[in-house]
């Protein structure tokens, strides 16, 4: 299928003392950053914090649903304080004409992790959000913009990329948490919307997902989701910073 973008993250060692061997404590080992990712995306589904539940819903950060595309993790991106700043800008007006809202939220300002008022903006925002949890779950985020594209054109670039095909074929990859899956929902070669992987089943070849702008909100999709699904274009994994 030929893809075009659409618009729309201890040294062991032994001490002798008074002649008694003793040995340092082992570590607890390092949690897969999948899972980093996986916990960052349901986080910001079901977090109890005022602030972050604003960020469920489209509009004016105010609990309503106004579905006019106004966005924290649009905000977050294209905020020049960050750290990480992407170099866009987006609308503060929704597609209804209506002012974007503000929340909380952290990121790095000038060197500091701050917790500082996000200016919401206004774009599809699947991307943004399957970014932002990228970032904070610790993987490279390098070549991905707001373009749901962007993350095949990462997993390729970084041999991440993984077709339906090779999930579908005996002994072919089998999606982990964390990963980002690619939908065209039209079937025309344009990969139009992405979410993230939270878990996933190998008996039912299913998995969980958590998508922003999935019904013009941020949606837990937590019914068995078929990995080989027509719509389903593949999946990219994250690599490590």
């Amino acid at each position: 299928m030929r893809i075009r973008h659409a618009l729309a993250t201890a040294c062991l060692g032994t001490a002798l003392t008074l002649g008694v061997t003793t040995h340092p404590a082992t570590a607890a080992p390092a949690k897969p950053i999948g899972d980093k990712i996986a916990e960052q995306a349901l986080s910001q589904y079901i977090s109890t914090n005022a602030e972050v539940k604003k960020r469920k819903y489209e509009g004016a950060a105010n609990g309503v649903n106004a579905k006019n595309n106004c966005n924290f993790y649009t905000g977050f991106w294209t905020d020049p304080r960050n750290r990480r700043f992407d170099g866009t800008s987006a609308p503060r007006t929704g597609t209804n004409r209506a002012t974007c809202g503000t929340s909380k939220g952290y990121m790095y300002v000038n060197g500091t992790k701050t917790w500082t008022p996000v200016k919401w903006k206004s774009r599809a925002w699947c991307s943004d959000f399957a970014k932002y949890t990228w970032y904070w779950g610790g993987a490279k985020v390098t070549g991905i913009n707001s373009s749901a594209g962007s993350f095949y054109s990462y997993g390729r670039t970084n041999h991440t990329w993984h077709s339906r095909a090779d999930v579908a074929k005996k002994g072919g990859y089998v999606p982990k948490k964390g990963d980002v899956v690619s939908y065209d929902w039209d079937r025309n070669g344009v990969i139009d919307h992405v979410g993230v992987l939270t878990a996933y089943s190998t008996k039912y070849k299913a998995y969980f997902s958590v998508e922003g702008n999935s019904s013009e909100k941020l949606n837990y999709k937590n019914t068995k989701q078929s990995a080989v699904s027509p719509y389903v274009v593949g999946y990219t994994s994250p690599k490590k910073l």
